[in-house]
């Protein structure tokens, strides 16, 4: 080892480093091994860094746009939409996954009939116990029921087959029906990450459960669109107050388009597929037409809509640019399944002035769906009065234009009483499950955002 002269100033670090005088050519070829690696690691944490800041900047120029609204009210919808009509790309790279929810959401609905007619029928004969002919009087279902109940056991198997495929997730009640338990998924991505593992399967099982439960379902098709058809059928449901046609992820109407060979789904199959997945989820998109020159990034966030989950709500108001409101005015005659006393109607009018008031979003665009009209002008038409739902309507009459413009009035006259001065309103009557109707509505709400992302940057 090279000695110092008295005096000479010498780098404690240097002297660190160095190699010890005794080293051997076999102890030398591992130390220089492990400072390659040493070097190796460095160039790759400052690569992670590198990476991690351009995310971060790149992430703080994409326009970022936050969904809210209750459970059901058509967030997952709104963003399938927006996907449609701007990230075509993407769009299409992930329609032929969306098969597996499409059948999934199909074996579904045909499993809650079989559960209400097994009930009906136990219930029935329960009755019936001590009077064997008093059994007609008390369920139209007959023995062709019975035989193809039994038949169609096996798609209870199917629709698990096909939620171990999607991936295993908790359940949720649904709000519409106690009884009825709904399938979801964890994941921070949304249905992004669960439609790459469609496309990906891991194993030779999940490959086959897809392929499995098209062959199954296809050999029931009699059965199940006979049960679907069938009067007494539609009578027992009816009674039990179960509208399946209505709910989000109904596909019975379509059973031989959707078992044909060659199926593939549409745009209207997919914005109507329902995938319900837990927890706040991003949704990064690439816009590959109508950004009329502004961000080409823009990020989505949609988050839980259950009371419960609201604060979870807060730490997003900080960073975006728009918040988009879906009000289901559909739900005037609904409450809360987690409150049955609450109205979900006014739940999301109590909803829509906490968020008009909060301080952290009093630079962002607000904007309005007031969504579901298509069921809201149903419910008129059918008979059902406002007035016996929300007493504040009293005696006006029961029109879709009236209502639906009184509950417009409504949420202005709130917005104005607690929102920033001089902000503007911005609403719009929306059935998201409408593609063509949608993408013209998103096409002003693109604008409105784009316009005070610009205001907000300095840039107009």
């Amino acid at each position: 080892m090279k000695s110092h002269r008295r005096g000479e100033s010498v780098d404690p670090l240097t002297l660190a480093m160095a190699p010890p005088p005794d080293e051997t050519p076999e102890q030398r070829k591992e130390r220089q091994r492990r400072e390659a690696e040493a070097v190796e690691v460095s160039k790759r944490i400052d690569a992670e860094l590198k990476a991690a800041k351009a995310a971060l900047k790149k992430r703080k120029e994409a326009v970022q746009v936050l969904v809210l609204g209750q459970s059901l009210s058509g967030k997952s919808t709104t963003i399938k939409n927006f996907q449609m009509a701007y990230a075509q790309k993407s769009w299409a790279e992930e329609r032929d996954s969306w098969k597996a929810v499409v059948l999934l959401n199909l074996v579904r609905s045909v499993n809650i009939i079989l559960d209400v007619l097994s009930e009906t029928i136990d219930n029935a004969q329960l009755l019936s116990s001590e009077d064997s002919s008093s059994q007609q009087r008390l369920t139209p279902l007959t023995e062709h029921h019975r035989n193809a109940i039994r038949r169609l056991g096996v798609l209870r198997q199917i629709e698990r087959d096909l939620k171990a495929f999607l991936g295993s997730g908790a359940s949720e009640t649904d709000e519409n029906d106690q009884r009825v338990n709904e399938f979801s998924v964890q994941s921070n991505t949304g249905w992004k990450a669960v439609l790459a593992k469609v496309r990906n399967p891991s194993g030779g099982k999940e490959l086959d459960a897809q392929r499995k439960g098209l062959q199954v379902i296809t050999s029931c098709a009699d059965d199940i669109d006979w049960l679907w058809k069938d009067p007494a059928t539609q009578f027992v449901l009816k009674s039990r107050e179960i509208n399946l046609e209505d709910s989000p992820g109904f596909f019975l109407n379509d059973l031989a388009r959707i078992l044909h060979p060659d199926y593939q789904p549409s745009d209207s199959d997919i914005v109507r597929a329902r995938l319900r997945t837990t927890g706040v989820q991003e949704y990064h998109f690439t816009l590959d037409r109508g950004n009329n020159h502004g961000p080409t990034d823009w990020i989505i966030y949609d988050v839980a809509g259950a009371r419960t989950s609201r604060a979870a709500w807060v730490p997003y108001f900080k960073e975006i640019t728009a918040l988009i409101f879906l009000a289901p005015l559909s739900s005037f005659d609904e409450t809360l399944a987690e409150d049955p006393t609450i109205n979900r109607l006014e739940d999301t009018f109590m909803l829509w002035k906490t968020i008009c008031s909060n301080k952290l979003l009093a630079r962002v665009q607000i904007i309005l769906f007031m969504n579901k009209v298509d069921i809201l002008r149903k419910k008129l038409e059918s008979g059902i009065l406002v007035k016996n739902h929300i007493p504040e309507f009293r005696d006006k009459t029961n029109d879709f234009e009236t209502v639906s413009n009184w509950f417009k009035k409504l949420f202005k006259r709130l917005y104005f009483a607690n929102t920033t001065p001089g902000r503007e309103f911005l609403a719009h009557f929306t059935s998201v499950v409408d593609t063509e109707a949608t993408t013209q509505t998103l096409a002003a709400v693109q604008s409105a955002i784009l316009r005070n992302d610009f205001v907000n940057t300095g840039l107009l």
